[in-house]
């Protein structure tokens, strides 16, 4: 079930998986105020009272708003330049002064105006360029989550190698016994062949993945969560994937054991639970050690 509350001067509606208490209205409402104003604020709440389902709601509904704001501002200067119209027009002296338009000053009015001119085309220009960027964007992000297969393509693709390469492993050996080491060789020869276009074919997917990754941070507005332990930034991506913007909003965690481990050992470990299970341990050996 999801609820919508509407707090502040502005009527600004928080999303809200249930019913939240008066402490967590008044939490989101502030912080709302505070994004808004592009200040600073330190709130302080006691346990228990959904710290984190209230920061996750306030600041994704100032995060929604705000973007939708800059697609509106976006809209209005598109259309405005679609109708020839000027987008923003300021009062120069010369409306101000009729007295003083004659002269000089009126002989320079046309380079004003067409500095502006191009000004305001220059950044239509760029409103454009962003609007296609995010279309595609958009497009893309829409194909992975409609695509579920993707989330277990790359575990798949990896047992995969490793099949074939057992399989060609086992039918080099099978050949070697009866065609010879003549056959052997062209054999290695094609593999590596295959290898390489595999390679290719990857290094590809991953120029695609980079230039769709730029594209993303160049254009959205992001929200980063900094928190001291690995569990509570779990806890978090998982407390977001459950609030009413789980299904559209995108977050990654930057830092984790699996991500940042310095520890070969640890790290060729693989799975994420096995390498947080052996940190764990290390630490607690490490602390044993050092009071013993």
């Amino acid at each position: 079930m999801q609820n919508c509350v509407t707090q502040g001067k502005g009527r600004v509606n928080f999303p809200f998986p249930y019913t939240p208490y008066s402490i967590q209205e008044d939490f989101m409402a502030n912080l709302y105020d505070v994004l808004e104003a592009g200040k600073v604020g330190i709130f302080e709440s006691p346990t228990g009272t959904g710290k984190s389902l209230s920061l996750i709601c306030g600041a994704l509904s100032w995060l929604r708003d705000f973007e939708e704001k800059k697609k509106q501002e976006e809209a209005r200067l598109l259309a405005d330049e679609h109708n020839g119209q000027d987008k923003q027009q300021q009062p120069t002296s010369c409306s101000m002064e009729a007295s003083n338009c004659q002269g000089s000053a009126g002989e320079l009015d046309w380079i004003t105006e067409f500095m502006q001119k191009k000004e305001e085309q220059a950044m239509v220009d760029r409103l454009k360029e962003e609007q296609i960027r995010r279309k595609k964007r958009e497009d893309r992000l829409e194909n992975i989550r409609h695509n579920v297969q993707l989330k277990y393509a790359s575990k798949r693709k990896r047992l995969e190698d490793d099949e074939t390469q057992r399989l060609l492993q086992l039918s080099k050996e099978i050949l070697s016994t009866k065609l010879g080491s003549d056959v052997l060789e062209q054999l290695d020869h094609e593999e590596e062949e295959l290898i390489l276009a595999e390679y290719e074919s990857d290094e590809e997917k991953k120029t695609a993945l980079l230039e769709f990754l730029q594209s993303s941070f160049s254009f959205s507005s992001q929200i980063y969560y900094c928190s001291r332990t690995h569990s509570q930034l779990a806890q978090f991506v998982h407390e977001v994937q459950k609030s009413p913007f789980g299904e559209e909003i995108r977050l990654v965690s930057l830092g984790s054991r699996q991500n940042l481990c310095v520890n070969e050992e640890v790290r060729h470990l693989g799975a994420v639970q096995l390498i947080n299970d052996r940190c764990v341990e290390m630490q607690k050996n490490k602390h044993e050690e050092e009071s013993g």
